[in-house]
């Protein structure tokens, strides 16, 4: 199926791809979008990365850009140094953690970690091309 740019991904389909980005969490993430159940992040993933024809949010964030549907000026706001202080924060929540099992704190820390590979990527790809 053809799609024109305009018509790829639908408003809120941009803003939960944008907020995942950020690296929002799924609960601030259903307050932003008003989700009222946690089936709607399955839709919406699901709807996204068939529309941007990827598995992951790692490609679908480079689709994303290549496809300018995410603004690349983004990339050059990125303050690394409290993303990694966030990041970290994150890391040694999923870890105290007593509620999650060791295979799926492994699975939030491995998309935590490429999140934040991403984000580093591309602010430096940027900031050379400036």
């Amino acid at each position: 199926m053809i799609h024109t740019l305009s018509k790829l991904l639908n408003d809120k389909e941009l803003i939960y791809l944008s907020l995942m980005y950020q690296g929002l969490d799924k609960e601030a993430i259903s307050k932003e979008l008003e989700f009222n159940d946690n089936r709607k992040h399955s839709y919406m993933e699901k709807h996204i990365f068939d529309k941007l024809s990827v598995h992951n949010w790692h490609n679908a964030f480079r689709r994303a850009f290549n496809l300018q549907l995410l603004d690349r000026q983004d990339f050059l706001l990125i303050d690394i140094q409290k993303e990694a202080s966030t990041i970290s924060t994150k890391i040694t929540e999923i870890l105290n953690a007593t509620e999650v099992d060791d295979k799926e704190k492994e699975l939030i820390i491995y998309l935590a970690l490429l999140s934040f590979q991403i984000k580093i990527e591309y602010s430096y790809l940027f900031k050379e091309k400036q």
